[in-house]
C-alpha cells in the first residue's frame, strides 16, 4: 500500500521521505511565474516579503494531466494507493483526484482510494500521520479509509490573522467585514468546519488576545496529546510564543510548522494556527 497527500498537508518537509508517503503538489501563480507548492525556488520569505509589498498570487489545483501521470507512476508500483486530500470545500483539487482515481480503476488491478480530508494544513496532515499509523499496523486499506473518514471532523483547526485584507482579497471574508474589523481591531477566530469549510469561530480584540484565545481553544477541546502542532505564515517568533503557552498548560511541546505558501497566499503573512484532535486517536 501506498500513502500520498497534497502538498496541503504541510507535514515537515522531512517527514514524506522519512515515512515513504508520496506527495503532489498544488502551485502558486505569482510575477507571471507558475511554482510548486513547497519549492525551494519560492522560499517562505521571499514569498512574503512580495505579498506584503503588493503582490497578488494566485492559487492552483493540479491540472489532470499531472494527476494522472502520478497516480499512475504510484499504480506502476503494483500497490494500491491511499490518496488523502485537500477539503473539497477549500478547493476543486480533491473532484479533479477523484476523476482521476476513478478512471485509472477501471483500467488497473491495484486501485486508488481517496479520501476527502474535509481539512486543510495540518489539519489535514494529522489525518495522513494516523493514516501512516495504522498502515504501520497492517492495517486493510479499506478498514483505513473508515477509519480516517470517521475521525475527519475530530481533526480541528484553529487560526487567526495579523491582516483581514488578505482574507477580503481572495473571498474569504466580505469586504464589509473586512473594513470594520480592521477599523475597530478586532482579530477573529476561524476554523475550518466539519463540513471542511471556512467559517468565523468568535470575534476577539487585539492580536494578543486572539493568540491567547487559541491557547484556551486548544486547552479546552483538545483530547490527545498524540499531535498537537502550531502553525505559522511568516511570524515564527509568535509561534514559539504560542507552543510555550501551550507547552505551560498542556505540558507537552507542540511542533511548530510553517504553513506552505498555497495556503500562506490567502491569509497572508502572520497566520497563527493550532491543530489537534478533539478525540483520542
Amino acid at each position: 500500500m501506498i500513502l500520498s497527500t497534497d502538498s496541503t498537508a504541510n507535514l515537515p518537509i522531512n517527514l514524506y521521505k522519512e515515512l515513504n508517503i508520496s506527495m503532489i503538489p498544488l502551485q502558486i501563480v505569482l510575477d507571471s511565474e507558475i511554482y510548486d507548492d513547497l519549492s525551494e525556488k519560492l522560499p517562505p520569505k521571499q514569498f512574503y516579503a512580495k505579498m506584503k509589498a503588493g503582490a497578488n498570487p494566485k492559487t492552483a489545483q493540479v491540472n489532470e494531466g499531472d494527476a494522472r501521470e502520478y497516480f499512475e507512476g504510484l499504480l506502476a508500483k503494483n500497490e494500491d494507493v491511499l490518496h488523502i486530500s485537500f477539503s473539497s470545500a477549500l478547493s476543486g483539487n480533491t473532484a479533479t483526484i477523484i476523476k482521476i482515481a476513478d478512471e485509472l480503476n477501471k483500467t488497473h488491478k491495484n486501485k486508488v482510494y481517496v479520501i476527502d480530508s474535509l481539512n486543510a494544513s495540518m489539519g489535514e496532515g494529522m489525518l495522513v500521520l494516523y493514516a501512516k499509523e495504522l498502515m504501520d499496523k497492517n492495517t486493510p486499506i479499506k478498514e483505513i479509509v473508515e477509519k480516517v473518514s470517521s475521525v475527519r471532523k475530530n481533526s480541528c483547526a484553529f487560526f487567526t490573522v495579523e491582516k483581514l485584507s488578505y482574507l477580503v482579497r481572495g473571498g474569504r471574508v466580505s469586504k464589509a467585514k473586512g473594513v470594520i474589523g480592521t477599523i475597530l481591531n478586532i482579530k477573529p477566530i476561524l476554523r475550518v468546519s466539519e463540513e471542511g469549510k471556512l467559517v468565523e469561530y468568535k470575534k476577539v480584540m487585539s492580536r494578543k488576545k486572539s493568540i491567547a484565545e487559541l491557547v484556551n481553544i486548544c486547552v479546552g477541546q483538545m483530547k490527545s496529546k498524540k499531535y498537537v502542532y502550531v502553525g505559522h505564515t511568516d511570524c515564527e517568533d509568535e509561534a514559539k510564543q504560542l507552543a510555550t503557552a501551550l507547552e505551560e498548560q498542556i505540558h507537552i511541546r507542540p511542533q511548530i510548522i510553517e504553513l506552505t505558501q498555497v495556503i500562506g497566499a490567502h491569509t497572508g503573512p502572520g497566520l497563527l494556527a493550532v491543530f489537534f484532535f478533539k478525540t483520542e486517536i
